[in-house]
């Protein structure tokens, strides 16, 4: 129990160690076009300086659609970007393989513009969801389903093993305004990954299934289907990790 104790003090406390610094870090943004970047001209541009997309009533996406950085693949780095979502859903791809019409598989950390999803662990086009906010996971193999998991609608696609260190409450309990600007670093580190917010730990992952595990891959900006809604970027930097 001191552990846990202790491990829920460290990730809730302010990631400020570094979080001024931006030594080593290159833009992957110039501010005034999508150079580096392809995606649908329709929902992707650039307004005002930032990274925007957008969805409308009148032309819904009927899936989920990606605005990939194509200039560079990345293994180990450590990723910052401020955001500002409203009406839905996104998040950042990394590590991720990209398919037919601007579709990504891999790791993403969710945002939202709700205090629910918003630093989460989830892969894409894979395992789906592996740690909620407030969640450490050890991601393990699948290996042969249980006659009740086969019975099963939705079957697992992992094995998660995981340790609870804060409430939902808890760990959003630094975000008055979900729909307001916000600061979020991903760091990706070999098989190990932490998901940061407003320099709170959000989530992190260690991924020990081999069969699925990303060693390096393509980040991407993601929007959902589903209701209207705009995501703007800015700040979008790296520092890759040796």
């Amino acid at each position: 129990m001191m552990v846990l104790r202790a491990l829920a003090t460290s990730l809730l406390v302010a990631h400020s160690a570094f979080a001024a610094d931006d030594a080593g870090f290159k833009p992957l943004f110039n501010g005034r076009d999508l150079t580096g970047w392809e995606g649908l001209p329709e929902v992707f541009s650039v307004k005002e300086g930032l990274i925007h997309a957008e969805t409308t009533a009148a032309n819904p996406l009927k899936k989920n659609t990606f605005l990939i950085y194509t200039a560079q693949a990345f293994g180990d780095f450590e990723l910052r970007f401020d955001y500002r979502v409203v009406g839905g859903n996104s998040g950042m791809q990394y590590r991720s393989e990209r398919l037919p019409d601007f579709v990504l598989k891999g790791y993403q950390s969710d945002f939202e513009n709700q205090n629910r999803f918003t630093g989460m662990f989830f892969e894409e086009n894979g395992r789906m969801f592996m740690a909620y906010p407030g969640e450490y996971v050890t991601v393990k193999p699948l290996g042969a389903l249980t006659p009740e998991e086969a019975a099963k609608k939705n079957k697992p696609r992992a094995r998660l093993d995981k340790v609870k260190f804060a409430t939902t409450q808890e760990v959003f309990s630094h975000v008055q305004d979900p729909t307001a600007w916000h600061s979020m670093t991903i760091i990706a580190k070999g098989n190990t990954f932490v998901h940061i917010l407003d320099g709170r730990v959000m989530s992190v992952a260690v991924d020990e299934d081999p069969a699925a595990f990303r060693k390096s891959g393509l980040i991407g900006l993601q929007v959902h289907s589903g209701p209207p809604m705009t995501v703007d970027l800015k700040n979008v930097r790296i520092r890759e990790l040796k």
